[in-house]
């Protein structure tokens, strides 16, 4: 509609055919029809067509073109055809890699895609944001990204961060009323548009805009799409790909000078530089490398962590430190009242059920301040909200009392909502009057009530008295330490403990200080007992060399208590958001080194914490759920969010979300990060060993034949259409049965990977050289040998035997120090599936009549058996080099 903030709020319901209670399933299903689903175009986004040509930008490809184009100049139609027939190959692989890597993270977004609190027919759930229609009645509170526009019907506290619509820095205080026709965009104040952020409060919204239509639609256009750029180990395995072209020039040019002076036909020398450079370059590098992250972003999937950002896949396998929250994410977030603690005495919620009339009104107290519901579903009953507040709930109805019942005759007329600085929430209500709820009949009647619970020591600051059963007493020292003592007791036991209080007002205004002059009501005593299997997680941080650290908004005795149970805490020690205040960057930096729990932080301290961790040299992931976590989440090196208890907002900021809200889940995403860092690694190795062993074959040809003076009648060991062939073969083929390698064993018992650390790193540079060399001088000796012989098959020898030489290579690359046996020969059932195609494929194209377009000479059996004694050699060297490394 027009102009929705112009208008009074039944005016706009009517104008979207809606009431207070929501539309029906039938309605809903009509508007989305009609208008489509609530979703933005992305202008800017690349083409399938523009994706197929940047697949030939690479300086590897460029370098392949020119030579193409050589060849054809020199009449070589065959060989300029075959070069631009591989490249296209590659080009096309690379393509479809990329598109379904493109497509799989698409449908990542869609199950990250945030759900929306709307009440339809009158009851309250939960829709994914795509599916809202004009006229729904949206929910929206603290840490929640308003999903369509609306126009705001209810507010309590409401406020809204704006700048990335309106530009303006400071939140929006929200409104219900009126506003004028003509006001500004940012001046809209009873409107809440499509992406802002919600920082305060909760309000409730009639959608009047969805997808293209919202504000934030209308400007889409406008909206440049930053350009997708490389992640650091992408630019590091581009940088060897260009050595290795470079690497391929040079000796060309050396090849050809060498030739030159010994007067060889110019055309044979172009021949053999064209040769060399095809050797030399790994053409299947950037399919395999799309490949391999793709498939690791869907294997962390399957194991429950939802990548969102591609650079989190090799960050990842390099963290020092895992930043942690406890409700959640170490614990199960099963809410239960276990106890209650009042100037009465101590009630339990156990099976026997031993509870005063005081404890009771704690816990209706406790549901009147309160924003979760409990629904009945299927004869079932659905708590909906934080699992805190629904453990109140949950005890309500278990000492009789009926919550629906209960808040009709106790209504709210106002409240402050929870946040993360003050750690409570508080609603007022009108006075109870002489028909008061029975769990509350104790309380004074005669003036309006304010209920408050959060955490026990701040409420404690504001707190004048306590509630004995019948009447208020002052709270002096003996009552305030029989307070402190109960709350360290249960937090002792590792469970966390919330104060509830109450104050009378003369009048409800927002003039009033509802949280001061509090009368203390009890403390609630809450188990969320750890998840099984997070200490098994941790002890597998230890061995790999990872810390884990809890960070907590909880009682300093509960976080340590819980952190000794699940195996965190080195030590004794807690250091508190208040001591963290007290300490200076170069005090925070050494305490962070040695403390493992910090308890009663805000948000603003965890980015302390962060900063201070990776100032250290560490590299820090960091969990959060909460809307002031954004910025640490961004600061920390991989931000974690949580999937099922995280707000948007902290969604938004993190590289990845727990689906599961699991510390597990943590460590298993680590590890797949430790195993597509090395089947990367083992990739390269593999590829440049086998581009350095056909160039020590092509430059290594006619050496012996210049030292001896003869002559020879072939100018180059392999034709560019071989060398082509066998980079299919090895670089391709072979190379993408790399990138599903399952994980070595022990690779969660070593040190992280160096941050940056070099492609060649640890001797892998070395090895790849003298096994590359090896391979080349096996396959030379054999090719010189049947030349020497006179047997007209002798390139057909160096073809077949360079790709069994590669095939053996392959199977003793799998791992780098566990010998094939130790490996087990079925881990990789791909690698054996594709190890048989390339065999196949090697017989074709000696024997099928693939053998004249490759120019080849059919082998006899011990031809072929004298390859496979040669790839049996290989092998068994490579063995014994890991053998030797296994014993250092």
């Amino acid at each position: 509609m027009e102009s929705p903030h112009a208008h009074p709020i039944d005016h706009v319901l009517r104008s979207c055919d809606t009431s207070p209670l929501g539309l029906d399933a039938e309605e809903c299903a009509r508007r989305l029809g009609r208008d489509g689903r609530n979703e933005l175009s992305v202008s800017g986004s690349k083409t399938a067509l523009a994706t197929f040509v940047d697949q030939f930008r690479a300086v590897m490809v460029l370098i392949l073109i020119a030579a193409s184009g050589l060849s054809f100049a020199l009449g070589k139609v065959l060989e300029g055809g075959a070069i631009v027939a591989i490249v296209i190959l590659f080009g096309v692989l690379g393509f479809v890699q990329e598109f379904r890597a493109e497509r799989a993270i698409a449908a990542l977004r869609d199950m990250a895609a945030p759900v929306v609190r709307v009440t339809r027919t009158g009851r309250l759930g939960e829709v994914p944001a795509g599916e809202l229609v004009v006229g729904d009645i949206v929910h929206v509170e603290a840490g929640s990204i308003v999903p369509a526009d609306l126009r705001l019907i209810e507010v309590a506290g409401l406020r809204a961060q704006e700048a990335a619509l309106t530009g303006e820095s400071e939140p929006v205080d929200k409104i219900v009323d009126v506003v004028d026709a003509d006001a500004a965009l940012g001046d809209r104040r009873n409107l809440a548009y499509t992406g802002t952020q919600i920082t305060y409060g909760r309000g409730i919204g009639v959608v009047v805009a969805t997808g293209m239509t919202t504000e934030l639609g209308k400007i889409a256009s406008l909206l440049a799409q930053a350009a997708a750029s490389l992640t650091p180990l992408q630019e590091r395995l581009d940088r060897v790909g260009k050595q290795l072209a470079a690497g391929g020039l040079v000796v060309a040019l050396v090849v050809m000078a060498l030739g030159a002076m010994a007067g060889e036909d110019f055309g044979d020398l172009v021949l053999t530089a064209i040769s060399v450079a095809v050797a030399v370059i790994p053409e299947g590098l950037p399919a395999v490398v799309t490949f391999t992250l793709a498939i690791g972003a869907q294997r962390m999937l399957h194991r429950e962590a939802l990548i969102r950002k591609l650079p989190a896949v090799e960050t990842l396998g390099s963290v020092t430190v895992i930043c942690s929250d406890k409700t959640g994410t170490l614990t199960q977030n099963v809410m239960t009242v276990t106890a209650i603690e009042t100037f009465s005495g101590r009630s339990t919620l156990d099976d026997e059920m031993r509870i005063d009339p005081s404890a009771v009104a704690v816990v209706a107290a406790g549901s009147l301040c309160n924003d979760a519901d409990l629904q009945f579903v299927d004869g079932d009953t659905v708590a909906i909200g934080d699992p805190t507040e629904t453990a109140f709930l949950v005890a309500a109805q278990r000492v009789g009392i009926d919550v629906a019942d209960l808040r009709s005759r106790v209504p709210r007329c106002a409240e402050r909502p929870f946040d993360s600085e003050r750690k409570r929430m508080s609603t007022a209500h009108p006075s109870l009057g002489a028909d008061a709820p029975t769990a509350l009949a104790a309380l004074p009647r005669d003036r309006a009530v304010v209920f408050v619970k959060g955490a026990v020591d701040g409420m404690l600051a504001h707190a004048t008295g306590v509630w004995t059963g019948s009447n208020v007493v002052p709270l002096d020292d003996p009552a305030r330490s029989r307070v402190l003592e109960a709350n360290d007791e249960f937090a002792r036991s590792g469970r966390r403990v919330l104060g509830v209080a109450f104050r009378t007002i003369g009048a409800i205004s927002d003039d009033v200080d509802y949280e001061s002059e509090l009368v203390l009501l009890g403390l609630v005593a809450i188990v969320d007992p750890p998840r099984p299997e997070v200490r098994d997680s941790v002890a597998t941080c230890i061995s790999a060399g990872i810390r884990t650290v809890m960070i907590t908004g909880d009682h300093p005795a509960t976080a340590l208590a819980i952190a000794r149970d699940l195996g965190i805490a080195r030590r004794d020690r807690v250091v508190t958001g208040v001591e963290l205040e007290g300490l200076n960057d170069g005090e925070l930096k050494s305490t962070v080194e040695d403390v493992d729990v910090f308890a009663r932080v805000a948000p603003e301290h965890k980015l302390r914490i962060v900063e201070a961790l990776r100032r250290a040299g560490h590299v820090v992931a960091m969990t959060g759920d909460g809307v002031n976590d954004a910025p640490a989440l961004k600061t920390a090196d991989i931000g974690v969010a949580m999937g099922i208890t995280g707000t948007d907002v902290s969604k938004e900021a993190a590289d990845v979300v727990l689906r599961d809200d699991n510390f597990a889940t943590i460590v298993a995403a680590v590890e797949e990060g430790r195993v597509i860092y090395d089947n990367l690694r083992r990739f390269v190795r593999f590829a440049v060993a086998g581009n350095i062993g056909k160039m020590v074959v092509m430059v290594g040809w006619p050496i012996p034949f210049l030292v001896t003076g003869d002559t020879v009648d072939a100018a180059v060991a392999l034709l560019p259409l071989q060398l082509l062939w066998l980079n299919l073969m090895t670089d391709g083929l072979l190379g993408l049965s790399m990138g599903v390698e399952p994980a070595e064993r022990g690779v969660m018992r070593r040190a992280p990977n160096r941050p940056g650390m070099s492609i060649w790193a640890d001797g892998l540079g070395v090895q790849a050289v003298w096994s590359g060399v090896l391979i080349g001088a096996i396959a030379l000796a054999l090719g010189i040998g049947y030349h020497e012989a006179d047997r007209p098959e002798w390139q057909s020898m160096i073809f077949m035997s360079l790709a069994v030489l590669q095939i053996f290579q392959a199977l003793a690359t799998r791992s780098s120090t566990a010998s094939l046996r130790q490996r087990g020969w079925r881990t990789n059932p791909v690698m054996l599936g594709i190890i048989a195609i390339v065999a196949i494929l090697q017989l074709l194209a000696v024997y099928s009549p693939l053998r004249g377009f490759l120019d080849l000479e059919p082998l006899r059996a011990v031809d072929l058996a004298v390859c496979v004694a040669a790839g049996v050699g290989l092998f068994a060297l490579l063995e014994i080099h890991k053998s030797r490394l296994r014993r250092r």
